[in-house]
């Protein structure tokens, strides 16, 4: 008896069977603030074979129009990424005009910064197209169904039942005296387009008063609904930009954004109007920005006329530190506010040669060549030109080979500084026009020092680098091959060149520059013919340094080859693809078009497939497309109208279900049919009154039983067991 009153309340309220899933997560935030957005919830298979990952389901939220002034959607999206920062490091981002991507947009930065262009995706629940129920999911269009699925096909039936055939309430109205009824709520905004929420209530059929829920069947409560409403376009609005970039950096500037009087129209819709239409006052689309007073700098005069009429003079200029309190005055203060480093005010001047027995231009002799010291010397000789890399604490001497000029008339410069011609200073220049340093230090001596002859000049630039760094350099020195000599040789301070160089008395050297050649680089290509290189260098090698010299100084020589041609891989990865498919009625996408397909497979280049992931990194080629099939053709598929209902009613109603379906095939079309009229759902009948008593429930028996019958719900059930029941 028990077990059969089990299966009884079994009926009546059914229970969950998918046992296999987790529940519903709780609601997540909602993707906009207002004018519409759309939060989910997640559950997981626990993996049952029922299920497999994860599901998600969504539902609209913050319905209300946003208020105050519009704001251009691209602009506000773009102008999320903008950095208000310093000067040196703002950002500025706008749209790309002529955009057609319905759930993203492209941004350009105006600061002309690498990465000059972004995406970004719009709020999901941004309404995305024409039809409904399509908005943007993670930048992209989706549908979704009454249910909340993405790419679900239910819709609302005739019974406010999401997914229902219009059946459940035709089957309430028969079988109890209590119903659920589905209303709307008011719209969620007073003009435009907004939404409103489903009210469900259960019904009393007798007096059609609402009712106590628990009277009606809880197992056919139809689902909360939302649905969009349309009311008459809004009044005009101010849309407003973000204010860009302030014109200049300090004392005082102005910020801009653009301002247009626009309407909305439908959902999402902006146009422009005349600033006539807009209610008072305007907004400012000026603000003041960057008050603070600009930092003092420098400031510098124009060089006077050379000190001497021939030979070598001075020249000098004013210098004064200038404040700006504000944008376009200026005023003069003290050299103390000025922190940047002070411009010099003399410098070096050559006018005409004042010795008549010169006929000929001065000329320099330059040695462009690297030297690298990795070991401490006695002294170390340069000739000027190119770059020296020393040590610290090292005897420098360079020397300035000048033709066709007296060598008492050459000065050298640090850094464009004067360097004194005094012998006792660290620094100085010896009659002869040798640069001296007695004891370099990395702190003072790093720059460049330029010998100047007349209106001639050359430089070297010297770096230091520390022990631990030269034995590093001496190792990869050693490294290199020397293409044909031996180094095993003496060796001297002496820098080789081809104008030598002022030798120490005594000294001997037969140092020989020489080609030397690094290992091979990887091949530029991983399949298919590529190239190899590798470092050739015309070089002196010693125990001390090591010196690059140009090419010229190892003409004696063959020149090794420094590239060649490799192979890794002969063939390479690339996609393949067979002949498109037919163009058939069974794959129709749309009115007269049909999707066609191919299979694309990825081949090691000499026709064998192999697996895709080896072709990853390739352009992939489409795998199908539209074409022209005249046969897809669309119609309004129609079932059998139902019997009147309800009973014993002059005004009933029939009602029947339709789709739309592609003609050929009767597979359904979807929105295909939105161009032909809808067939009728419903239409009146008169129905006959019949009055039979019958049981309604194989269970009846134990309700006689149970002695059940003084409750009307199981005599409307059971009308013939309770007749013949005492109980």
């Amino acid at each position: 008896m028990w077990t059969g009153l089990l299966s009884f309340i079994l009926l009546i309220y059914p229970q969950d069977t998918e046992a296999s899933w987790s529940r519903w997560s709780g609601w997540s935030m909602c993707s906009k603030s207002c004018d519409g957005g759309l939060s989910n919830q997640k559950r997981r298979c626990f993996g049952n074979s029922n299920c497999l990952g994860s599901e998600i389901r969504y539902r609209h939220c913050n319905t209300r129009s946003c208020s105050g002034f519009l704001t251009n959607d691209n602009d506000r999206i773009c102008n999320i990424h903008n950095n208000p920062g310093s000067a040196s490091s703002y950002r500025e981002w706008v749209p790309i005009s002529q955009q057609t991507y319905p759930c993203y947009v492209l941004c350009r930065d105006l600061s002309g910064n690498i990465p000059n262009e972004i995406k970004t995706n719009k709020e999901d629940g941004t309404k995305c197209s024409s039809q409904d129920n399509f908005y943007c999911i993670k930048g992209e269009c989706k549908r979704l169904g009454c249910d909340w699925e993405v790419w679900s096909n239910k819709v609302i039936d005739s019974c406010g039942i999401c997914g229902g055939d219009g059946s459940r309430c035709a089957k309430n109205d028969t079988q109890s005296h209590f119903y659920w009824l589905v209303d709307w709520s008011s719209c969620s905004v007073t003009c435009g387009t907004g939404h409103q929420e489903s009210v469900i209530r259960c019904m009393n059929r007798q007096n059609k008063r609402r009712t106590m829920e628990y009277y009606c069947d809880r197992a056919k409560k139809p689902n909360d609904l939302i649905r969009e409403c349309s009311l008459p376009d809004c009044r005009p609005q101010w849309e407003i930009s973000s204010y860009g970039r302030c014109s200049v950096e300090c004392g005082g500037g102005i910020q801009r954004r653009n301002i247009r009087c626009v309407q909305r129209s439908g959902r999402a819709n902006l146009i422009v109007v005349g600033s006539y239409q807009c209610p008072d006052p305007i907004p400012m689309s000026e603000k003041a920005c960057n008050l603070k007073f600009c930092p003092a700098r420098w400031q510098t005069g124009k060089w006077s006329q050379c000190s001497v009429s021939c030979g070598i003079g001075t020249q000098i200029r004013s210098l004064t530190c200038v404040k700006y309190p504000t944008h376009g005055i200026e005023i003069s203060v003290s050299h103390s506010e000025c922190f940047n480093i002070r411009p010099e005010i003399t410098r070096a001047c050559t006018v005409k040669a004042c010795f008549k027995e010169f006929y000929s231009l001065p000329s320099i002799v330059v040695d462009n060549s690297t030297f690298i010291q990795y070991r401490r010397m006695k002294r170390v000789y340069l000739n000027v030109g190119g770059r020296a890399i020393l040590l610290a604490k090292q005897p420098v001497k360079i020397k300035c080979i000048v033709k066709n000029m007296d060598s008492r008339l050459i000065f050298w410069t640090k850094d464009d500084r004067l360097i004194p011609v005094t012998p006792y200073k660290r620094i100085h220049v010896s009659p002869n026009g040798v640069l001296k340093i007695k004891r370099t230090d990395p702190n003072i001596d790093k720059g460049v020092f330029t010998c100047m002859a007349g209106i001639e000049k050359a430089s070297t630039y010297i770096t230091f680098h520390n022990k631990k760094r030269a034995s590093k350099a001496a190792k990869s020195i050693k490294n290199l091959q020397k293409d044909k000599t031996s180094l095993d040789k003496p060796q001297s301070d002496k820098i080789p060149g081809s104008y030598g160089y002022l030798k120490p008395e005594g000294s001997n050297s037969s140092d020989v520059a020489e080609f030397m050649v690094g290992d091979w680089s990887a091949c530029s290509r991983t399949c298919g013919k590529g190239l190899q290189t590798r470092k050739v260098t015309c070089s002196v090698y010693t125990d001390n340094y090591i010196k690059i010299v140009p090419a010229t100084q190892c003409k004696q020589q063959a020149k090794p080859v420094n590239v060649r041609k490799c192979l890794v891989q002969e063939f390479c990865p690339q996609w393949e693809a067979d002949k498109w498919g037919e163009c058939s009625i069974k794959n129709c996408k749309r009115i007269g078009k049909a999707v066609q397909h191919r299979t694309v497979f990825c081949t090691n280049g000499n026709g064998s497939s192999i697996h895709r992931s080896k072709c990853q990194n390739i352009p992939v080629p489409t795998g199908s497309r539209e074409c022209e099939n005249t046969e897809c053709e669309v119609e309004w598929q129609t079932s059998r109208w139902t019997k009147c209902k309800p009973l014993c009613s002059p005004r009933g109603k029939k009602f029947r279900l339709f789709s739309c379906v592609w003609k050929k095939t009767h597979k359904l079309a979807h929105t295909q049919c939105k161009t032909l009229p809808r067939p009728l759902a419903w239409k009146p009948c008169k129905s006959k009154c019949i009055n039979e008593c019958r049981d309604h429930s194989r269970y009846c028996s134990l309700v006689g039983k149970l002695k059940m019958c003084r409750y009307q719900t199981f005599v409307d059930k059971c009308c013939q067991t309770c007749k013949h029941s005492k109980g």
